[in-house]
This record gives C-alpha cells, structure tokens and sequence, in this order.
C-alpha cells in the first residue's frame, strides 16, 4: 500500500451515543485501523457521546438525526449521503443495524459503490417483517456480510438465504492489557465502596437491563439457591434506567432477596468491578457474541452463560465455564451450584478462559482480519 491512497472507508450506524456491542465494535474498529492503508467516516442516526469522541480522534463524524426512515427528512439526508459519497471518493460503505442497513446500503448503491457490507451483530431478535423483506428480497445490495459468530452467520443464511460464501465471521477483540487484575487493597476498597462482603462470594454480571438480556432468570434462580443465601452476594452492572429494571426491581422485593443484590449502574471501570467477582454469569435469551463473556474470561473468571446463540463459540462447556439451557432458572440455579461448592475448579476454569482470550479473542487478532476483508 506504500505511497498509495487510502481506502475510503464509510461506515453507517443508526445509534453511536453509549457502549453497546456493536457501538463498542465501530469504536475499536475506527481507532485501531491503519490509517496508512484506510481512512474511515462515520454519519450516525443519532449520536452522543460516541460521536463527539471519534470526532477528536481526528475522523470525520456527522450525525443526520433521522427518525423514520420514510420521512422528507430521511429523503434530503439521503440526498446529502449521495453527494458525500461521490465528493469524497468513498470506496467502501459498512452498515451497522438495520435501519442504517436499509438507508446506507441503497444510498450507497445509489451513488455507485460497488463495495458493500452489512455487520450483522445479533441473532435478529428485533428485526421486523418490512427488515426480513428487505433483506430476502434486496440482499443484492451488499457485496459481503460480516457476522460476529457462525451462530449469527448461519441465521443469516437460514432466515435470508444469503449464500455462506458471502459471509464472514470475525469474533469480538478486546484489548487484554486494558484487564488487568488490581491489587487486593484496591478491590476490598472497591467493595466496601459497594457495599459488598469480603466475606461471600460474589456473583457478577454486566448487561443493560433489557428483557433480551434476561436478569429474571438470573433472580429466579438466585431464590431456589437457598442454602447459599447468607453465603453469596450479587452485583448487576449496567444502565438501569429502565421499566425493565423495575421489573427486575419488583421480583427480588417479592422474594426478600433485596440485602443480596447491588445495581451500581452503568460503569466506566467495568475492569475494577469484574476483579471483584468470584462467577462471571449471563442470563439472556440470546446473544450473537457477548463482549461481555471475553472480558470476564480475559480476567480469569469462570463464565456461566446460555447455549444459545455465539456464546458456545466462546466458552468451552466444562473447560473455560458451564453452559445452561436457555430461559431455565432452575438449570441455571443448578450450574451456578456446581461453582459455588467447588473453589479448584473456579480457578481452573478462569485459567482456562484466560488463555483463549490471549489466543483468540485479541483485539488485535480482530482487527487484522477486518483489515483483511477491506482490502480483499
């Protein structure tokens, strides 16, 4: 690529204000490409805080505040996307979501982009009936998918008959130097600052309380453990400002679970607050590939998460963690058990997670193979 211009990378997302997966994903991704081989744009739906950092990054950012995508707003945005498109050269277009999906890639396809690609991040819980008709019937407007597990690219291919040959997988990277353990006075302060025991072992989970993230089932199955009640103590990190919280809220009040629960709310230092916990758990009904697991395993904690969706393709079952069936509390209940009464093998099974991130779940491993597709 030596004395060669960049490639003119733009990519498409509906919602770039706080840290979600695929939010987390554009944000590494922009950071982290050669800037000798790529030069990345991004125009957000909406945007926030995301968008005001990238932009110090030195990255062109716009943000078109659309709503409904059929709308005269959405139209003259459009319009304004096409003539960006064309002034600026862009050689390649990346959507994240479906809306963006809809919007970039037929804009994209307007203005005469060959290269397309639609980043796929979740099984397709919220997809519509007007998406999947786009999608089976307008696939052709993309020349590659990107699918964050096989899970997801094989539901591609199931529900939209995208041919698997148009479809890559790349896995979740984090930087694994960004994880490391703090040292024993700062994570008892740390506790005690949560109002947490030294003296129980702690249950830990990072989500946003969303019902596809399933924190009822997590409660659930803390009541039917209750021979650990005074023994065990459980910390939920992640935005709770939602009805959905309060859901969750109500059922540990009816059960008199309430001294066993902490809710600290969205975090910038989820690190700190991962090297507290003794069992790392998920409870959701779905996920395409969790952030959230690697992270927990980059630290050395044993995961308990659902076989569902990508999550088999992170946590080996009875290697690195223990795998539960889907929406079963009291499956749930019974491997969190199996955890708790056995200290060797919480330690062997962190150990065991560890060394997979630092060998395949690298932020860098995940980079290199985006690099990879953009060029190619």
């Amino acid at each position: 690529m030596k004395n060669k211009t960049p490639i003119k990378i733009l990519f498409v997302i509906s919602l770039f204000d706080r840290l979600g997966g695929a939010e987390k994903n554009l944000r590494d991704v922009l950071l982290n490409l050669d800037k000798k081989k790529f030069k990345p744009y991004v125009i957000a739906f909406k945007g926030g805080f995301l968008t005001h950092f990238i932009s110090t990054q030195g990255i062109h950012v716009e943000v078109y505040n659309i709503g409904k995508l059929l709308s005269l707003h959405t139209i003259l945005k459009a319009i304004a996307l096409l003539k960006f498109i064309r002034s600026e050269g862009i050689d390649i277009v990346v959507s994240y979501h479906h809306d963006a999906d809809i919007f970039g890639g037929l804009v994209a396809k307007l203005a005469g982009v060959t290269k397309t690609i639609s980043c796929r991040r979740d099984m397709g819980y919220q997809l519509e009936k007007k998406h999947i008709f786009f999608y089976r019937s307008m696939g052709w407007v993309f020349s590659h998918f990107l699918t964050v597990s096989d899970a997801v690219k094989n539901e591609v291919y199931r529900r939209e008959g995208i041919n698997k040959h148009r479809i890559t997988t790349i896995y979740n990277g984090i930087d694994v130097n960004s994880f490391k353990l703090n040292d024993e006075d700062n994570k008892i302060k740390l506790m005690q600052e949560l109002g947490l025991s030294s003296d129980k072992l702690t249950i830990g989970m990072v989500a946003s309380f969303r019902p596809i993230k399933g924190q009822l089932y997590l409660v659930d199955a803390i009541k039917k453990m209750k021979e650990w009640h005074g023994k065990i103590q459980v910390i939920i990190v992640g935005h709770n400002e939602t009805e959905y919280f309060i859901e969750v809220k109500e059922r540990i009040l009816s059960y008199g679970l309430e001294s066993l629960f902490v809710f600290p709310g969205s975090r910038d230092d989820v690190c700190r607050l991962l090297n507290i916990m003794d069992i790392f758990v998920i409870s959701s009904i779905n996920e395409g590939f969790s952030n959230a697991i690697i992270e927990a395993m980059s630290v050395g904690l044993p995961v308990v998460a659902p076989d569902s969706g990508g999550n088999a393709e992170a946590v080996q079952n009875n290697e690195s963690g223990i795998l539960f069936k889907p929406c079963n509390s009291d499956d749930l209940a019974d491997k969190l058990l199996k955890l708790l009464e056995n200290c060797e093998m919480r330690k062997i099974m962190g150990r065991k997670g560890k060394d997979i991130v630092d060998k395949a779940f690298g932020l860098k491993q995940m980079i290199c193979k985006y690099e990879n597709v953009f060029l190619e």
